[in-house]
C-alpha cells in the first residue's frame, strides 16, 4: 500500500522514527546516571495500544493517571511492578495497585491517610513515592503554566502538609520510597529542570532521604528535531543527573522518567487531503477532509510542520487551509506555505504524536484511521467506526 492509497484523514505512526526515540531517550539518561534508571510511558500523552507495547517490549514501564488507564495498561500487559501511579483521582485503585507492586505517587493528604490505614501495623511496605507541589513558578518567573495561580498537584511543601504527610507515613510504621517532582512548563527549559532536580536536592537534605528508592522527574521535555533551538535530550540528562547527585546516589536511588512527547511528538503524521477551493472575496479557501480538532484539539492558533504532497505552483499567496468541520475556528497554520494547494494535493502534517489522537472524539467525525508505517509499508491499526455512538443503546432509560 501506497501513502496515496491511504484513506484520509488519518493518522501515521512512523516504526522506526518511534523505536529510534525510544532508544534515544534511555540511551541518554543511562549514560548520564547509570543503570539504576526507570521509564514510564505515559499513557495520557497517547493511547494508542500499539505505543504502549512497543514501549514495553523496549523496557518501559507504565505511567498511568487514572483507573481507566490502569486498566488499560494492564489490557496491554503492564501490571503490578510494570506500573507507575499518578494523579488525583485513584479511588479504590488506590489500595490495589500497591498491593500489585505498582509505584504509586501519592497525591494529597487524603490518599496519605487511606494509605497509612489499610498497611499500618502490618508487614507490607508498598511502594509509596510523595508527589511534591512546590512553587517553581518563584524559581523561574514567567515558565510555568500555572503563572499567577499556584499549581494544583501535589502535596505542598511551603505549607508544611509535605512534613505532616511524612509524619503521618512514619507514625504508621510506614517507609517513603521516592519523591515525584512533576511540574508543567511553558517552555520546557533547562532550567526547569534544573530548578526541580535542585528542590529534589534541598528536599532530600532537609528530611534525611539519601536513602530513597526513586527519584521521579516526571515528563515535559522537548524530543525530535523539528523545532530547533531547543534542548536535547543529552542536555536535559546532564542538567537533571549533575544536579542530582550533589545529594543522591546513583548506586542506591533511581531515577525515574515519564516521557510523553519526547519519545511521542515526532512518531506520528497526520494526512488530509484537498476535498474543494473556493474564492472568498480576496481569499483562496482550500478545504480539506481532515480537522484541526485532529492534531490541534485547543483550536490555538500554532503553525505545524508539514508537507505538501502533489502541489501546485509555487505561490506566496494567503491561502487559507480550512477543516470539514462546520466550525469557523477549524482551520490549519501550516508552516512556511510556497505553493498552492490544488485538488488531488494532500498535507502531512508532522509531529502529531502527543495528545492528539489520546483527545478524538466522535463530534461531527468519528476519530481517523490510524495507520503503521514500517520499512515503507502501510497497514490498518485502527478503523474509522461510528459504533462508539451506538454503546449501550439498548439500555433503559
Amino acid at each position: 500500500m501506497d501513502i496515496r492509497e491511504l484513506k484520509t484523514p488519518c493518522y501515521i505512526v512512523n516504526d522506526e522514527e518511534y523505536e529510534n526515540n525510544l532508544l534515544t531517550f534511555k540511551a541518554a539518561f543511562t549514560e548520564a546516571w547509570g543503570e539504576k534508571v526507570a521509564f514510564g510511558y505515559s499513557v495520557k500523552t497517547n493511547n494508542l495500544p500499539y505505543m504502549l507495547k512497543q514501549a514495553l517490549a523496549h523496557g518501559y514501564v507504565a505511567e498511568v493517571v487514572s483507573p481507566d488507564e490502569l486498566a488499560f495498561a494492564a489490557r496491554c500487559g503492564a501490571v503490578g511492578e510494570q506500573v507507575i501511579y499518578n494523579g488525583p483521582q485513584k479511588g479504590d485503585t488506590l489500595l490495589t495497585a500497591l498491593r500489585s507492586g505498582a509505584i504509586v505517587n501519592l497525591d494529597n493528604l487524603d490518599e496519605v491517610e487511606a494509605v497509612c490505614a489499610a498497611f499500618a501495623g502490618t508487614d507490607t511496605q508498598p511502594r509509596l513515592g510523595l508527589r511534591v507541589n512546590f512553587d517553581l513558578e518563584n524559581l523561574c518567573p514567567g515558565e510555568t503554566t500555572c503563572e499567577g495561580v499556584p499549581g494544583r498537584f501535589g502535596i505542598c511543601l511551603e505549607n508544611g502538609d509535605f512534613e505532616r504527610a511524612m509524619e503521618r507515613l512514619r507514625a504508621s510504621g510506614l517507609k517513603l520510597s521516592g519523591l515525584h517532582l512533576h511540574q508543567s512548563s511553558k517552555t520546557r527549559s533547562l532550567s526547569i529542570y534544573a530548578a526541580i532536580a535542585q528542590k529534589a536536592v534541598e528536599i532530600g537534605r532537609t528530611y534525611g532521604l539519601d536513602g530513597l528508592d526513586f527519584v521521579d522527574m516526571g515528563g515535559g521535555y522537548f524530543g525530535g528535531n523539528f523545532f530547533p533551538g531547543k534542548p536535547t535530550i543529552p542536555q536535559y540528562a546532564d542538567t537533571i543527573c549533575q544536579t542530582l547527585r550533589e545529594f543522591y546516589d546513583p548506586a542506591r536511588t533511581t531515577l525515574i522518567l515519564e516521557p510523553g512527547a519526547a519519545v511521542l511528538a515526532t512518531a506520528m503524521d497526520y494526512l488530509t487531503a484537498v476535498l474543494n477551493i473556493r474564492a472568498v472575496r480576496c481569499h483562496r479557501i482550500v478545504t480539506v477532509d481532515g480537522s484541526l480538532l485532529h492534531i490541534n484539539p485547543m483550536m490555538r492558533p500554532h503553525p505545524t510542520p508539514f508537507t505538501m504532497l502533489d502541489p501546485g505552483e509555487e505561490s506566496d499567496a494567503e491561502q487559507i487551509i480550512a477543516g470539514s468541520t462546520c466550525m469557523e475556528l477549524d482551520r490549519f497554520w501550516p508552516r512556511d506555505m510556497h505553493n498552492l494547494a490544488e485538488k488531488g494535493s494532500r498535507f502531512l502534517f508532522h509531529c502529531c504524536g502527543a495528545y492528539m489522537s489520546t483527545h478524538n472524539s466522535n463530534f461531527i467525525n468519528a476519530a481517523p484511521n490510524i495507520y503503521l508505517c514500517r520499512n515503507g509499508e502501510y497497514t490498518l491499526l485502527r478503523e474509522k467506526s461510528i459504533e462508539p455512538l451506538f454503546w449501550g443503546e439498548g439500555a433503559q432509560p
